[in-house]
């Protein structure tokens, strides 16, 4: 005879697991309202106010809480030159369409020349000379416009003296789907010369099947950076 209902003695903690449940055996409708708890649910971490719940296949139960943030910073962190440092590297993840350059304190060892980010794409190519449509321009007060454009890095043009610390942050965003298309803007700080407004701005797109991987802190010609400045990238996939 089938068991129709349980005895007064009742079910031990932990004694029906969940092996013992026939598939689809529990439906929505015999769960009564608000009865799932977070307790309840297999989480893989104990989360903490202000967090969401992120999709994590790899972790246990295939749930995580996790941070609302929308920008990560890349592997290599916040990065402090050291004297003369050149060819200063951050990896960007494979998919990223906003990127976010942060500088404070940066500025080149040798005069007449001016410190250039350049882009590095998936199969680890630097893009140089033509690559780029890059204009910038800068006007002082009581003084006249001054605009150039170059096609080699982005740079901000006629900039080239020792001692100009820069502070500021340098925006990159993508469109397409592809992930091949950038635009960027920015509009520094400059210590010897606060009372200029400098901006910049400009696009490049790579050849298919190509991403933007990297993105390089260099200087024209020898000499690299003075010590101390500080360099981070973070990115984010909307």
């Amino acid at each position: 005879m089938a068991l129709t209902k349980l005895n007064t003695h009742g079910i031990g903690a932990d004694v029906i697991l969940a092996e013992d449940i026939a598939s689809n055996a529990v439906t929505i409708a015999e769960l009564g309202d608000q009865a799932v708890s977070e307790a309840k649910m297999q989480i893989s971490n104990a989360g903490s106010n202000g967090q969401f719940l992120q999709k994590q296949s790899g972790n246990t139960g295939g749930l995580t809480w996790a941070d609302a943030t929308l920008w990560t910073v890349t592997t290599e962190g916040e990065v402090t030159t050291s004297a003369a440092q050149d060819n200063i590297d951050f990896t960007i993840p494979a998919d990223a369409n906003r990127i976010k350059v942060m500088f404070w304190a940066l500025s080149q060892v040798a005069n007449n020349n001016p410190f250039q980010i350049k882009l590095g794409t998936t199969d680890g190519t630097i893009l140089g000379s033509g690559d780029y449509m890059n204009t910038s321009w800068y006007h002082g007060h009581g003084g006249t416009l001054s605009l150039a454009e170059n096609t080699d890095s982005i740079q901000l043009n006629g900039w080239t003296a020792t001692a100009n610390y820069w502070y500021g942050s340098l925006n990159l965003e993508c469109l397409d789907n592809d992930r091949r298309r950038w635009y960027w803007h920015w509009n520094p700080y400059n210590s010897a010369y606060g009372e200029y407004s400098i901006n910049g701005n400009g696009k490049t797109n790579f050849s298919s099947g190509q991403q933007l991987r990297k993105i390089r802190f260099t200087c024209a010609t020898a000499g690299g950076y003075d010590a101390s400045g500080r360099i981070k990238v973070v990115t984010a996939e909307v």
